[in-house]
């Protein structure tokens, strides 16, 4: 149970929820730090920038009664101005809340405290009754004559806490409302983003018990399609590989047993049969060498290529003439040729001189030609072109035989590969031939 639940949390489903979740209440909480926390002091912060701000407007009009008034009005408040011909005048926009000047009185007790003010400013919010705060903010100028002026403003602030009351009982609601939506969100995504990857996993896990014949299928998104398609390309590459370590396993087994097999039987005779009789001896004796050889020979190439593509192989690099090469290359082919009825056609430029190792570049073109040779056509001919082109030489060995279908083309040079699957070991070669030329010309 305990290891259940340990797979579930740590599972990308379940992760995507929490920290969708988790951004939820991120935001949440940023709302909640905004609107309900720092929501009071803003608002005074912002009454006391907009009330200072309408008592700059009055100084400018300081000897203006109309626009004073108008002021006053406009912004709701009551209004103490106080010129430097100590003259007084007061204005009411909000009646009997006004704290600085009420029935024609002007509380002097305000304007006490400006005059006394240190930084020439005053700023209080005052409770009243019936649960409302009040602003006073008061302000000292100096005229052009150095004189001072006065001015004192008061406006009602919002009910505050019952403001607050109502957005804390409005944020529960929308806390509520936003933690489901976010559930149901984050788990309908949650679904969709790893339904394609579990059924990745489950697909991949077959693959890794050698069963390729699986399909990845594709999502809409970007990054799960481009991993299905590489698993897809993947499966398609196993496959192959897994069908051609089959068939090389089965090919050396039965390279290696036919000769195996025939060393053992021929043996046998000479032991029980022909012991005695020198010449059935001898030809079961020839027998056992060939079979030898070939096994000797098998073993050669198998260790021969495998060190060229380890790159364990060394280079022995020299400048030769490439055509002499070719000709040599050709005459060793002369009996069998002539009893094929065979003709090698032989097109190379003089002075073809070339920097390889020539005992590997021979090698490569005696498989090439040994190769064609074997598929010939109906005109009995092979043809050998060399020449230059360009910085290199191109060498080209051509014959009119059936010719190789396009989809085995690419699996030439590989150790062992057949177009043909019902295998027969070869009578000369050991079948590695090509992928020891592909190797050497890597």
């Amino acid at each position: 149970m305990q290891n259940k639940w340990k797979q579930l949390t740590q599972g990308i489903a379940f992760k995507t929820w929490l920290y969708y979740v988790l951004f939820s209440l991120c935001i949440l909480g940023l709302i909640f730090v905004f609107q309900i926390i720092l929501f009071e002091p803003y608002y005074e912060s912002f009454k006391t920038k907009d009330i200072e701000r309408i008592v700059n407007s009055i100084s400018q009009s300081i000897d203006d009664d109309i626009a004073i008034e108008d002021i006053t009005k406009n912004n709701d408040g009551c209004a103490v101005v106080v010129r430097a011909d100590k003259t007084r005048k007061g204005i009411d926009a909000i009646g009997m809340s006004c704290l600085i000047y009420n029935n024609g009185k002007i509380d002097s007790t305000y304007l006490d405290d400006l005059k006394n003010s240190e930084t020439n400013d005053i700023r209080y919010i005052v409770s009243v009754e019936g649960n409302q705060d009040m602003l006073i903010y008061g302000k000292k100028f100096i005229n052009e004559e150095e004189k001072p002026y006065y001015v004192l403003f008061n406006t009602p602030l919002s009910p505050l806490k019952s403001t607050i009351q109502i957005m804390q009982n409005q944020f529960m609601t929308i806390t509520g409302m936003v933690l489901i939506l976010s559930l149901l969100i984050s788990l309908y995504f949650s679904k969709r983003l790893t339904s394609p990857i579990t059924q990745i996993t489950s697909e991949a896990r077959k693959m890794s018990t050698g069963n390729y014949n699986v399909e990845f299928v594709q999502s809409e998104f970007k990054e799960v399609n481009d991993l299905a398609e590489t698993l897809n390309y993947t499966s398609q590459e196993l496959s192959q590989i897994d069908e051609l370590r089959k068939d090389l396993i089965a090919n050396v087994s039965h390279d290696i047993k036919t000769p195996l097999t025939m060393i053992k039987a021929y043996a046998e005779m000479i032991r029980d049969i022909s012991g005695s009789n020198k010449k059935k001896r001898n030809e079961h004796l020839e027998v056992i060498i060939q079979e030898s050889e070939y096994l000797d020979r098998l073993v050669s190439d198998m260790r021969e290529v495998s060190k060229l593509q380890a790159g364990a192989s060394e280079l022995v690099i020299s400048d030769f003439d490439l055509g002499s090469v070719i000709r040599d290359t050709c005459y060793k082919f002369k009996a069998i040729t002539k009893e094929e009825g065979i003709e090698i056609i032989t097109k190379i430029e003089p002075e073809l001189v070339c920097r390889a190792d020539r005992t590997k570049i021979t090698e490569v073109i005696y498989n090439f030609i040994g190769n064609a040779i074997k598929h010939y056509g109906d005109d009995h001919q092979v043809i050998v072109n060399a020449f230059t082109s360009g910085n290199h030489i191109r060498v080209e060995v051509i014959d009119h035989g059936p010719g190789i279908a396009p989809h085995d083309l690419k699996h030439i040079w590989e150790r062992y590969y057949k177009t043909n699957k019902k295998y027969q070991r070869a009578h000369s070669g050991t079948g590695l031939g090509l992928a020891i030329s592909k190797a050497i010309l890597e």
